[in-house]
């Protein structure tokens, strides 16, 4: 990845001077861009400056706040909360289309671009809402290179050299934005439009992945509620036989929560399955090994890296003298928490395609399963990050700071017997291959891909978020050092 950060051995004594005699490394640091047609960020967009008292409004609002930004495609959540229930008095209204920027840790990627239509929207005042265009740019176009390294490097520089590190409306006159020009390309707008063009996909397969992984919950529910053995399974407290069965009293197993979930699975029509703890194979971190080295091309998976919609990405590579662990295509299932995340956050499995990222290790955090079919995991692995799972898992954990599952809870959970035809079904919203669009243009681009994004499983769309934002860095690179273009090369990827 490019760094558009240039840090100088040595400093003249008017730069010094120029600094308040300070010698902070930071304050020295220089920006580099070869493209002059640029403009600062201050001109280009108006700060929204709507906001809410939620003492003198009260009820619920669809809330947003800085976690609820994905750092890795903008795509921003949200969550039904009470007034009474959200921190400060004071939030902004927010509408489709705003862009979001974190105040705090910008430089990790907290900038994000609102989806929803909702009109009960606010967020919290940590977030600068940017609405209204100053200038006849896209909003997307600015959004794209809002997302790319070149403005994340600015963002860095700034806060690094700030007293406090906190993004503050007044440094919107420092961020630079870059256009097109003729050296890059004879129509600079097409390029333009090209940036707008991937940006839209990106966040059309963003919000494609929530329609799936909200019709696989919707999936397994009817299917289960539709058949029941009996219409009602009556909670009662624990008994004896009830502890000695799970021989655990650290846990939320005894729950009403769980009970009723739990049943929902037990009471199937169908019945169920279990995966024998002998299946569950675990992971290790050798002793001696180098990231990304070049004599092995091992990928190498932690929990961190793998997605809540159950997705590995790809970020590091280990070289190591021991044997890899990963070597043909596997179920991985988190077996404890990490980054201070919730205990909902163990059990999230991915599938580990072996044609698509070949050989692998993973470390102690992470089980591996692979013996069933291909259809078989893909359906486990969607049934594992349902909500109705999630909250199982939630029940499951045991410990206290760090929430954890052994193979032996894993190997409690039971899995619904589905038939044949609804597991693929539910399975294909998780994991489906689609030809990518031919004869593609500026004009037929965004349409085409649209049509083919709700098709594609969560697993494919997330694998072309991570492609087409390096391709949406590799194009703003270009921008920035005013390099030619070619447009096609581009659509056709």
């Amino acid at each position: 990845m490019n760094s558009y950060i240039d840090k100088p051995l040595t400093i003249k004594k008017s730069a010094l001077f120029s600094n308040d005699k300070i010698f902070s490394p930071s304050r020295h640091q220089r920006l580099i861009i070869k493209n002059n047609n640029i403009d600062v960020l201050s001109n280009l967009v108006k700060v929204g400056k709507t906001n809410l008292n939620t003492k003198n409004n009260k009820g619920y609002y669809q809330y947003i706040e800085i976690g609820d930004i994905n750092t890795t495609t903008g795509g921003v959540e949200h969550k039904t909360v009470k007034s009474i229930d959200i921190s400060s008095s004071s939030v902004s209204k927010i509408q489709k289309d705003d862009i979001l920027i974190s105040t705090v840790r910008t430089y990790l990627g907290g900038i994000g671009l609102v989806t929803s239509l909702d009109k009960s929207l606010v967020a919290t005042k940590a977030l600068i809402v940017l609405r209204e265009m100053k200038k006849g740019i896209s909003k997307h176009y600015l959004f794209g290179i809002m997302r790319s390294r070149f403005f994340i490097d600015q963002v860095s520089m700034i806060l690094n050299a700030s007293m406090y590190p906190r993004m503050e409306k007044s440094y919107f006159d420092k961020l630079i934005i870059p256009f097109p020009t003729q050296k890059q390309n004879a129509n600079p707008k097409h390029v333009e439009r090209l940036v707008s063009l991937i940006t839209q996909n990106i966040i059309d397969k963003e919000e494609q992945i929530k329609l799936k992984s909200k019709l696989i919950n919707q999936q397994i529910e009817e299917e289960l509620r539709g058949n029941q053995k009996s219409q009602s399974v009556p909670y009662s407290y624990p008994r004896l036989s009830d502890l000695k069965k799970q021989n655990r009293l650290d846990t939320g197993l005894y729950e009403r929560s769980f009970k009723l979930n739990n049943s929902l699975i037990e009471n199937y029509s169908s019945g169920y399955f279990q995966i024998s703890v002998d299946k569950f194979k675990s992971g290790s971190t050798p002793k001696v090994r180098i990231f990304n080295g070049v004599k092995h091309n091992y990928k190498w998976v932690t929990p961190t890296d793998i997605e809540d919609v159950g997705f590995y990405k790809p970020l590091e590579k280990i070289s190591m003298p021991t044997a890899f662990n990963l070597k043909k295509d596997a179920i991985l299932f988190i077996n404890r928490t990490s980054r201070g995340k919730k205990g909902e956050y163990v059990g999230i499995s991915c599938f580990y395609d072996y044609e698509y990222y070949k050989q692998g290790h993973h470390n102690q955090g992470i089980y591996r399963i692979e013996g069933f079919s291909k259809d078989e995991k893909l359906f486990i692995v969607a049934f594992m990050n349902s909500t109705l799972m999630r909250k199982i898992c939630g029940n499951a954990t045991i410990g206290s700071k760090m929430k954890e599952m052994k193979s032996y809870d894993f190997s409690k959970l039971i899995f619904p017997k589905f038939p044949k035809k609804k597991q693929k079904e539910i399975a294909k919203n998780y994991y489906n291959k689609v030809d990518a669009p031919s004869k593609l243009s500026l004009d037929n681009y965004l349409a085409e891909q649209k049509k083919r994004n709700q098709k594609t499983g969560i697993f494919q769309l997330n694998m072309e978020i991570f492609e087409l934002k390096e391709k949406l860095d590799e194009l703003v690179d270009k921008i920035v050092m005013d390099e030619k273009i070619e447009i096609e090369h581009y659509l056709s990827t």
